[in-house]
């Protein structure tokens, strides 16, 4: 089951709406001017995956990450995740507490975090990943429940890769770009879907297509 290109441009066009409002509440929050932007969306099954495909090179070449993630539950359910290579992490969090971080090209060393760092980044996840899946629940008319996000820094080898996306079937990609006083921050929002979630996430996004054609 994968996108067809006028449910990969609806998708993407309902994302942008969902980071959009994610990034007026962030905003708020820090009292800054944030944009967050999703340029590309993909749907992966599960099985792709396990036979090396995964096209986030950028993001899961070994070396370390912060990942911060939620589970949610109710009639659309799975895991969403809000992961950044671990300096481009740190760079988003000084960019929102008014500090400057210089990063060395091919630095190996990964940046040292705080705990204050961790809680920013649990801040900024709480609410993205809340926004987004929040409104993916109004989208489907459906009440949706959420955990607290937890926040790791993870060494990725080659062998572990995929291993915290084991618990979906389907993976929807979202690329994510965010700017923060004229720094640019990539990371990724990944969020694992069962099958049930999928079909009725791309059933609505049909339906929303079949209306603009009516």
């Amino acid at each position: 089951m994968l996108l067809n290109p006028l449910q990969k441009d609806a998708l993407t066009e309902l994302v942008n709406v969902y980071v959009g409002y994610a990034a007026s509440l962030l905003s708020e929050m820090v009292g800054l001017r944030i944009l967050l932007s999703v340029p590309r969306v993909e749907l992966i099954p599960e099985a792709e995956m396990e036979q090396g495909d995964l096209p986030l090179p950028e993001i899961f070449s070994p070396g370390h990450i912060v990942s911060s993630y939620i589970s949610f539950g109710q009639d659309f359910r799975g895991k969403a995740f809000l992961v950044f290579p671990v300096q481009q992490a740190k760079l988003l969090v000084n960019a929102c507490i008014g500090e400057e971080l210089l990063l060395e090209e091919g630095d190996a060393v990964p940046p040292r975090f705080l705990d204050t760092d961790f809680d920013v980044l649990k801040e900024i996840s709480n609410l993205i990943l809340n926004a987004v899946i929040g409104e993916f629940g109004n989208l489907l008319e459906t009440r949706v429940v959420f955990t607290v996000p937890e926040v790791e820094l993870i060494d990725v080898t080659e062998s572990d890769q995929r291993l915290f996306l084991k618990d979906g079937v389907y993976i929807l990609i979202l690329h994510t770009t965010f700017t923060v006083a004229e720094i640019e921050v990539q990371g990724v929002i990944m969020i694992a879907l069962n099958l049930n979630s999928v079909s009725c996430l791309l059933n609505k996004i049909d339906t929303l297509l079949e209306e603009q054609d009516v």
